[in-house]
């Protein structure tokens, strides 16, 4: 049969079926929207970060602990950027738990990371937050421990009032970090 043959008993949309398969063979595959929201780089695209936001706010309270899988899974992509992980705990904030205090945790003693993972984790209820705010104290310096202490105080974690005392007295620390301690103090006095 003759090439032209063919081409005349072809339906013109199985010619369209055709040339759309092409087509959509030749894209390539499809990023996970979820990694590249680590790979975010400030001033780039968002675009794979808005479809992620969109999803983590449509999302039911029965379908956040999979949201929660998803957002830590992309937190620990090798390469996360700072801007990366800033969204990422910025969407863990609104879907966070528990499971995401080991996750979060190490994060609270990287200057660079502390704000994101405070971020995060304040909103999230239990003892083991407390305690992961509390134990990264004595890693931070400056205006990441008054941060650090900032979010104690917010969370009102009474049984933090010891250390913060003690990092009141302290003439070592930074004036910074003894008013907020200071401050802290007056505020879970209140409580």
């Amino acid at each position: 049969m003759s090439a032209e043959k063919i081409r005349s008993t072809r339906s013109p949309a199985g010619d369209e079926a055709e040339r759309n398969a092409d087509r959509l063979s030749n894209a390539g595959a499809t990023p996970d929207p979820w990694e590249e929201c680590a790979r975010l780089e400030y001033g780039s695209d968002r675009s794979f970060a808005w479809s992620v936001r969109e999803q983590v706010l449509a999302t039911p309270p029965e379908g956040r602990p999979q949201i929660e899988a998803r957002l830590l899974k992309a937190l620990a992509v090798p390469g996360c950027t700072d801007a990366g992980r800033a969204f990422l705990c910025q969407m863990l904030a609104l879907v966070g738990s528990a499971k995401s205090v080991p996750v979060l945790a190490p994060l609270l003693r990287d200057p660079k990371a502390a704000e994101a993972a405070r971020y995060a984790l304040q909103p999230i209820p239990g003892p083991e937050v407390a305690a992961a705010l509390r134990e990264a104290l004595g890693a931070l310096t400056g205006n990441a421990k008054a941060g650090l202490i900032g979010t104690i105080a917010r969370r009102r974690d009474t049984t933090a009032r010891a250390v913060l005392a003690a990092i009141r007295e302290n003439p070592a620390e930074p004036a910074i970090v003894r008013e907020a301690a200071n401050r802290a103090l007056d505020h879970l006095t209140v409580a």
